[in-house]
């Protein structure tokens, strides 16, 4: 997005609150339900300065998407790098998302399955970010993994695959969360999950 500014052109900080707005719209809509009219109300932009600057609804969804995976990101990176035994970095980092699929935030669920399940397939664009999302959230499961293995606090096995079940647990839990799972049962399956590195 370009810094410049002019007639009908806001600002470079106002389309990145826009964006923000709009993954909430998305968030709670999801892609369809999402209307022209409240993208336009939810991001505070006219309708010529939403086309402007993000092309067309598309456009603005994949923005939004930006936004939550560099946030999604830096929280799960945040729970992992920090110091102590690694088998409970993983599941604090786990239990972050257990606490997500409960209650009123479980019943919200996460815009990444909401667009997965809406547009992952039929859209190309959407599709590989998603991807490229779950693939990063993998790799940082993988790397905590290989250095719990390497500290001698977790047995030895393919981290990747390892990783790659927390993912598939976790996108899990916040299905089930749609559905009104209370967090003890979220918890417990946590426990479960995290068997794996006995």
């Amino acid at each position: 997005m370009s810094h410049a500014t002019g007639p009908g052109r806001p600002r470079q900080f106002e389309l990145e609150d826009a964006a923000r707005n709009a993954m909430n719209v998305f968030w709670d809509r999801g892609y369809e339900g999402a209307s022209l009219h409240d993208l336009i109300e939810g991001t505070g932009l006219s309708r010529g300065s939403l086309y402007k600057a993000f092309g067309d609804k598309k456009g603005l969804l994949l923005a939004a998407l930006d936004i939550y995976t560099a946030q999604a990101l830096k929280s799960t990176a945040d729970i992992l790098s920090r110091p102590g035994a690694v088998r409970q970095v993983l599941r604090e980092a786990m239990l972050r998302h257990a606490c997500a699929s409960s209650g009123e935030a479980g019943r919200r669920g996460c815009l990444l399955v909401t667009v997965a399940n809406e547009q992952a397939v039929q859209d190309p664009d959407v599709g590989q970010r998603i991807i490229r999302m779950l693939h990063r959230t993998q790799q940082l499961y993988a790397s905590t993994i290989i250095r719990g293995q390497a500290a001698g606090e977790l047995g030895e096995g393919d981290e990747q695959a390892m990783a790659l079940f927390l993912v598939c647990q976790i996108e899990g839990m916040r299905v089930l969360g749609k559905t009104g799972a209370c967090e003890g049962d979220m918890v417990v399956l946590v426990e479960s999950t995290m068997r794996i590195f006995d």
